[in-house]
């Protein structure tokens, strides 16, 4: 049986990496179903606050990576509100109005499309909302990255942990 608790705490930070490039799995709540797996299920001991502490603020971070990252590369390239919106719906909407014609790139094609076309709506001129556009794609790739490298640090910090 404790093997397959292993097995699903495994899949479970798999799946929680994924939820990086998947916006409708939950990469944080995945992380923590992890944890309190093991914490509820193999752990003799259990893990103390200097485990749990530093977890919480990881995962605060992983979430202001998101915000923070985008807040950043789309107001730098010039977007403003309705560029984080537009970007929000495609990240949503590309993956699943173009994930059968271009497969993974629909999370990168969806936001970028979305904020262009919201951007030449908007009276925008096609080099200027091209950039702003592009400043979407860089906040994802940016916030992509952080959080993977968070969640990695996360996944051996728990490795060490229970060893």
């Amino acid at each position: 049986m404790t093997a397959i608790i292993w097995i699903v705490i495994g899949l479970l930070f798999l799946v929680s990496i994924a939820g990086v490039f998947i916006p409708v799995i939950p990469d944080a709540v995945l992380m923590w179903g992890a944890f309190l797996l093991y914490q509820f299920t193999v752990a003799k001991h259990g893990l103390n606050w200097s485990f749990w502490v530093p977890m919480t603020v990881l995962t605060a971070v992983i979430f202001a990576a998101d915000m923070l990252s985008n807040a950043y590369f789309v107001k730098k390239y010039g977007g403003d509100k309705w560029s984080m919106a537009a970007s929000i719906v495609g990240i949503i909407a590309g993956p699943i109005v173009l994930g059968a014609f271009i497969g993974p790139f629909a999370i990168i094609v969806g936001p970028f499309l979305a904020v262009w076309l919201t951007e030449l709506a908007r009276q925008k001129r096609g080099k200027r909302a091209f950039g702003i556009a592009l400043g979407t794609v860089l906040a994802f790739l940016s916030s992509a990255a952080a959080k993977i490298v968070i969640q990695l640090i996360m996944i051996t910090w728990f490795f060490i942990a229970v060893a």
